[in-house]
């Protein structure tokens, strides 16, 4: 009999190949497409991949690239280094190279020397666009010669670097014939924020399909079985392997021993089971399998040859027992573990001085220079290595290093993981600051500014910490403001306090005319800005625009452009020709930092103006620089969030929940989770779920910090999400509790808060609240208006006031005209139902029947069934059929009732009793009582109060 097992038969996951082939036809056609895989660890995702390639043979370019494990950090761009090396060994590297030309090859060179010589490097943010740009033409290219297939695989062990590269490509090859293939383990996601974000947002790119590996059934583990045995299993057999296995395809293999035999003696350690047949491997075996599993999960024989300074055959011979049992698997020009549960298993065997010396014979080696290896990794891995042998000297000089790499290719938070490593190497290494070039303080503010551009500002604002106490004030004043700079740009993120003292005492500090006083001064009006303090933010861009004419430096006199459009915008002198300007200008000039932030700035101006059309239209390229210079988890919240508004304004309802789970995947810091959260709670109100805004008004906002950087504005939008979600729900007294805080609030605070004043303005009216209401009319007329949208809303508080009295229609028509003109169908959809009541009300059916219809129209085509039900409600009211659009017929009730129960509807609303109901109707208490029970059922709600509640929400009755 055989010694050796099968190969396992593929078994079930049909749907998920099914699938994968479909999307591989749309690339055929031209479309890009993205398959993200996810499985639990043995889930058979690498099995499923290669049984796709080998469908797939002789049809499509396949490359493939693995993400490595690492326990501090994640080798920069490791699968995409894998790609090109296998690219290379396809091709060869003069072919490689003439793909892409000799400008890109250039940038590729940076991960893999066999593209040649490495370019230049000037600004970070331009250099990493020109890397994700030469992979972009790399693989278009190979696209256009045969569809590419590029996998790669265990991406919740990937460098952030890696994610946002991905992220990229998923936006900027939607028609080249391209598919990503992207495996994870899902049992990652909730310790991880970068796999979390990064799935998550590869989830939302266009063409992307998620497909989850569940466990196999019973049938598909006896086809497994057959596969590996040669032969049908017996059912006693398939019992006790599906029961012990849990349909997991790894553990199903690791049953079955060499002989085909179902293992007896089942461990109840999951550890000691996968290393039960690593335990069972001849001793020198075993050793070398320990050898391996610091080398990573996978290891060329050439590294594996120097390290174990064993000869081919003799490696031949101590390998085959492990490949034969299925721990090992030949890998292209080396091995790796069968699966990354053993590799783990193997090396959480490992005591401490066997790790130590395999570290120190893995570090030897590599010191020598002797093996090739992708020049990304090669420090990286030397300082791992030393750090795990106990050497700190050669740990602290390779991680500095490694840290100087992946800064180049702005891979912040690996940058930040390699300096973690030089401060812990740092007190065993005499003389430290002359190895490196740096002191102590100085490899603190590094670490901390990278931790600042990953977003890791818990761990950046330690960093500063420890800086500060180190630092000599009166010795070295630029560093003490520098330092203070990165605690207040991380203050302002996470909205802790303190954020202007930091400014303020780093200008004190930073008094020379230099670069660090002009970050220094961008900063503080930012800040300012950011908390309303718009006079103050002048004098300080009008300062910064001086001193980038003295620096001659282009970079701040955009942002001081920035800021002065800023500021206009806020006392209503700019135009927005001033924003596109310098948007264009930092474009030009090709420095990333100020291009976001002049993108940034434009989006919201457009916001502020009412051009959503144009928000709509150039929101996602800015969105997508985020992500290509290395900011989407530090600014992408606050970009994505005006074309999130912008969508959702003009009724695309679908794609602003997409874009604001977008947001929501960078797992953004706090400042960026205000927008977030506001968004999810506008998205909320427009489809009318008061749950919802329940839920991202309280829950969410108010477990943000407290912090004074957008205290008012966060205040003002819980008051109006508080008001709006009591007034959903029916709780006419609360809400009119609401709307006198908010008239308070509103005459308190120095500029007005239009949403809240109109949403204030319009409960008022409802719960018959005119003094209220005639105080926020008399607000609105003197408050000033800044831009069209402001004069809209106006519009709309007047025409509310209205009201009280007589509704007036000249007024709703006017409101409604001036949202149209704005492309907003939702509130014009509410301008129209009132200037339908209005014309009703003046005798004007005909009218009244028509502002109905397009108001109804519109609710519906933006899923707003809420404010749709209110329309058809009051059109009913009013003996307007919409369906027929005949004026004065009879209409068919709403929300799926009949009229019958739709006149009990509105007496139970009326607060009126069975009895009282069958008086007023003509009809018996019994009868009166079964009518109710209908109700209750249709509307699906628990009581006759919630079917009062509903019945006010959609204005079946009068207020009283």
């Amino acid at each position: 009999m055989s010694t050796s097992l099968k190969k396992s038969l593929f078994s079930g996951r049909a749907a998920e190949l099914d699938a994968m082939e479909s999307a591989f036809r749309d690339v055929s056609g031209g479309r890009q497409r993205s398959i993200l895989l996810g499985a639990e660890a043995g889930g058979g995702k690498s099995r499923l991949v290669e049984e796709f390639a080998d469908r797939l043979s002789g049809c499509a370019l396949i490359l493939k690239g693995g993400c490595i494990e690492q326990r501090e950090s994640a080798l920069p761009y490791a699968p995409v280094t894998a790609v090109l090396h296998e690219l290379v060994q396809l091709r060869g590297g003069t072919a490689a190279r003439s793909l892409v030309g000799a400008a890109s090859a250039r940038e590729l060179a940076w991960l893999l020397p066999e593209f040649g010589e490495t370019s230049e490097r000037f600004d970070a943010g331009i250099a990493r666009a020109r890397l994700f740009e030469a992979l972009r033409k790399l693989f278009e290219e190979l696209a256009r010669e045969m569809p590419l297939v590029v996998v790669v695989e265990d991406i919740h062990w990937a460098d952030q670097a890696t994610c946002d590269l991905l992220r990229f490509l998923t936006t900027r090859l939607k028609k080249s014939r391209m598919m990503l293939i992207v495996t994870y383990r899902p049992e990652e996601t909730s310790g991880s924020n970068a796999l979390r974000t990064t799935i998550a947002d590869l989830s939302l790119s266009e063409g992307a399909e998620m497909l989850k590996l569940p466990r196999l059934k019973r049938a598909e583990v006896a086809a497994q079985l057959e596969g590996l045995l040669g032969r049908p299993p017996t059912p006693a057999v398939i019992n006790e392997v599906h029961a012990r296995c849990c349909g997991i395809p790894l553990f199903t293999e690791a049953l079955i021993d060499a002989s085909g035999s179902l293992r007896t003696d089942f461990p109840g350690s999951l550890n000691d089971y996968l290393l039960k047949s690593v335990r069972e491997m001849p001793v020198s075996t075993a050793e070398l399998l320990k050898v391996m599993a610091l080398g990573g999960p996978h290891i060329t024989h050439a590294l594996l040859r120097s390290v174990t300074e064993k000869s081919d055959i003799e490696l031949a011979e101590l390998l085959r027992p492990a490949i034969l049992a299925g721990i090992l698997v030949p890998d292209g020009d080396g091995y790796a573990f069968r699966h990354a549960l053993i590799h783990e298993a193997v090396r959480s065997d490992l005591i401490a001085g066997e790790r130590m010396a395999i570290h120190r014979a893995y570090a030897e080696v590599l010191e020598r220079g002797s093996v090739p290896s992708y020049r990304v990794w090669h420090a990286v891995a030397l300082a791992r290595h030393w750090h795990g042998a106990g050497q700190a000297e050669p740990c602290l000089r390779w991680a500095w290093q490694s840290a100087v790499e992946a800064a180049a290719t702005f891979a912040y938070a690996d940058q930040m993981e390699m300096l973690k490593l030089v401060l812990a190497a740092w007190p065993d290494v005499d003389h430290a600051a002359d190895l490196i070039g740096a002191d102590h303080c100085r490899v603190l503010e590094l670490a901390a500014d990278a931790a600042c551009w990953a977003a890791e500002a818990e761990q950046g604002l330690a960093f500063v910490e420890r800086a500060l106490a180190e630092v000599d004030a009166e010795r070295d004043s630029e560093q003490l403001a520098a330092l203070l700079l990165q605690r207040a740009v991380m203050r302002q993120h996470t909205l802790i306090p303190g954020e202007i003292a930091d400014l303020e005492r780093a200008l004190d500090h930073a008094v020379d005319p230099t670069r660090l006083r002009a970050d220094g001064l961008g900063q503080f009006s930012r800040a300012l800005i950011l908390r309303g303090e718009f006079d103050r933010a002048r004098l300080l861009g009008d300062e910064l625009k001086d001193l980038s004419e003295r620096l001659d430096d282009e970079e701040y006199r955009i942002e001081a452009l920035i800021v002065a459009a800023s500021v206009d915008m806020a006392a209503g002198n700019s135009r927005i020709d001033a924003f596109w300007n310098v948007a264009k200008r930092a474009g030009q000039a090709s420095i990333g930092r100020v291009e976001v932030l002049a993108g940034a700035a434009l989006l919201q101006a457009l916001l502020e103006t009412g051009d959503y059309a144009q928000i709509i239209d150039i929101g996602p390229a800015i969105f997508a620089r985020t992500v290509e210079f290395g900011q989407a988890r530090y600014i992408g919240a606050i970009v994505g969030s005006p074309l999130c508004r912008a969508l959702l304004a003009v009724g695309r309802v679908s794609e602003a929940v997409e874009t604001c789970e977008r947001m929501a995947a960078l797992d953004p810091l706090p400042l960026g989770l205000v927008h977030v959260f506001e968004c999810q709670a506008e998205i909320a109100l427009v489809l009318g779920d008061s749950d919802r805004v329940a839920a991202a008004a309280a829950s969410a906002l108010r477990a943000l910090p407290p912090g004074p950087q957008v205290a008012s504005r966060i205040a003002a939008n819980l008051l109006r999400f508080d008001l709006e979600s009591t007034t959903l729900a029916g709780d006419m007294d609360q809400s009119a509790i609401l709307i006198r805080s908010a008239s308070t609030q509103l005459e308190k605070q120095g500029g007005v808060s239009w949403p809240l004043l109109a949403s204030a303005m319009r409960v008022a009216i409802d719960t018959n609240r005119k003094d209220v209401a005639q105080q926020l009319a008399d607000l609105a007329a003197r408050t000033p208006c800044r831009n069209v949208v402001e004069q809209a809303e106006r519009l709309t508080v007047s025409a509310e006031m209205s009201r009280a009295t007589v509704s007036d229609l000249d007024a709703w028509e006017a409101a409604a005209q001036s949202w149209a003109d704005l492309s907003q169908p939702f509130r014009q959809a509410y301008a129209l139902m009132q200037a339908g009541s209005a014309a009703v009300n003046a005798g004007k059916r005909a009218r009244g029947a028509d502002h109905f219809g397009r108001a109804a129209d519109l609710a519906h085509s933006i899923g707003a069934r809420l404010l749709a039900n209110q329309i058809e409600t009051l059109a009913a009211k009013a003996r307007i059929d919409l369906r027929g659009g005949k004026e004065g017929s009879t209409p068919k009730a709403p929300l799926g009732l009949t009229d019958r129960e739709f006149e009990v509807l509105r007496l139970v609303a009326a607060g009126q009793s069975n009895r009282e109901i069958a008086d007023n109707l003509f009809i018996s208490s019994k009868t009166a009582s079964v009518h109710v029970s209908n109700i209750l059922s249709k509307l699906a709600v628990p009581s006759r109060g919630a079917a009062a509640a509903m019945a006010h929400r959609l204005r079946i009755v009068d207020p009283a």
